[in-house]
Formats: structure tokens, C-alpha cells, sequence
């Protein structure tokens, strides 16, 4: 856990850099935002043996790749620069709405790729305050890949190889959510209600499938 995230991209940012409240940088004590509580990989790989001895059949390789983890957190947030009117103006600052009394943190997430979080469950506070959201409040969608390989390696002559691959990446053609729209309010007037992009995913953390071929000479 850490208050400070600056050493990542503008890229890579789900929550404000900087702490809203200058002066009480502690309220802001969070997961960081490359948290991922849950991680698996595993590659491996097979040789397959030559079908009936025969060295002309061999040389058959599948190899694969296998990556699960769960999602980032990220903060909601209000779109106009200083909502809170503290001050704080440095980059990748940014105000966060209420939680409104009541709320159960755990059904906030809908896991719907047009809302991901309920935008209904926030409000923005008077102008010239804090909300009450904490830093990194949500968590993003997960990620889950396969990436696959056939290889066929055929001795030429002596120790020189040629190998011809087949790659596949995502095998399964899995879209894998980015992180949802973060803003809940423009801020632009008191009172108003919550943006219908709030909680959009736009894009994937990873391109669709890929299949490519290759050839090398080994020696």
C-alpha cells in the first residue's frame, strides 16, 4: 500500500497522482494502483515424439502460455479540474464525488462493459469540498490469456536446423476490459446528475487474436 503512484505513466493512471487535499496527504492512504491481489502464469511446453520412430516425423513442438490475473483498482472521479477549490492545481489531480450513506461497496460493481460500476451510487458534494470516496475505491475488470505455439524443427545437415513456428496470441479471442470511463460528474454545476459515459469500458487490454508464421535456420 503507498499514498504516492508518480513513478507510473500518464498512461497507466486509474487515480489522481497527487493527493486532492495538499495538506492532508494521509487521507489518501490506498491500494496502489498496480495492486493485483490474484496473479497466475504458466507456460509450458511438449515435445511431441517422432510417430513411429521415424526422424522425418519429428521434431514436433507445442508450447503455450497462460496469464490470469484480476483487475486494477481505479478511482471515480469528477471531470473539472478543482472541484474542491483547494488549490491544488499540479497534474494528475483530480476530485472525487460522495458515496452516498447506505452504500454496499460490494455491489457497486455491475460488471456490465456499458456501466462497469452503478454511477446512481454517488453524488457530487458542494462545491468547495471533498468527497468522501476513497482513493481507489473500485477494481477493474480481470485479464485472462492464452497464447499458443506449434514449432516444427527438421534437421537439414550436421547441427543446422530449419524451424518453421505457427503463433497464435489469445488463442480464445478474449476481450479483455481496460479500465472503465472513471469520471461520475462533469462538475460543471451544482446538482447535476451523473455523466451516461460514467462507468463505459472503450477499449480492451489487448488486441484480439493474432496468428502469425515464421521461419528460422538454426546452427
Amino acid at each position: 500500500m503507498d499514498n504516492n503512484d508518480s513513478q507510473l505513466g500518464n498512461d497507466s493512471q486509474t487515480s489522481s497522482t497527487y493527493p486532492p487535499n495538499p495538506y492532508d496527504p494521509d487521507a489518501d492512504w490506498a491500494t496502489s494502483i498496480f495492486d493485483v491481489r490474484h496473479v497466475f502464469a504458466a507456460n509450458a511446453t511438449w515435445e511431441i515424439p517422432a510417430w513411429r520412430n521415424r526422424p522425418a516425423l519429428g521434431g514436433w513442438q507445442v508450447n503455450g502460455v497462460v496469464s490470469l490475473r484480476t483487475g486494477y483498482p481505479f478511482s471515480p472521479s469528477i471531470a473539472t479540474s478543482n472541484w474542491s477549490r483547494s488549490g491544488n492545481t499540479a497534474g494528475n489531480t483530480e476530485d472525487r464525488p460522495n458515496v452516498k450513506p447506505g452504500t454496499d461497496p460490494n455491489k457497486i460493481i455491475t460488471g456490465d462493459p456499458n456501466h462497469w460500476f452503478d454511477a446512481s451510487v454517488f453524488e457530487l458534494q458542494p462545491q468547495g469540498t471533498f468527497g468522501n470516496t476513497p482513493r481507489n475505491f473500485l477494481r477493474g475488470p480481470g485479464f485472462a490469456n492464452v497464447d499458443l505455439s506449434v514449432v516444427k524443427n527438421q534437421v537439414l545437415a550436421g547441427s543446422t536446423k530449419l524451424q518453421l513456428r505457427l503463433e497464435v496470441f489469445n488463442r480464445l479471442n478474449r476481450a479483455n476490459l481496460a479500465v472503465p470511463t472513471r469520471a461520475v460528474f462533469a462538475g460543471a454545476a451544482q446538482n447535476e446528475t451523473a455523466l451516461p459515459t460514467a462507468g463505459q469500458v472503450t477499449r480492451t487490454a489487448n488486441t484480439s487474436r493474432q496468428i502469425q508464421l515464421g521461419v528460422k535456420f538454426l546452427s
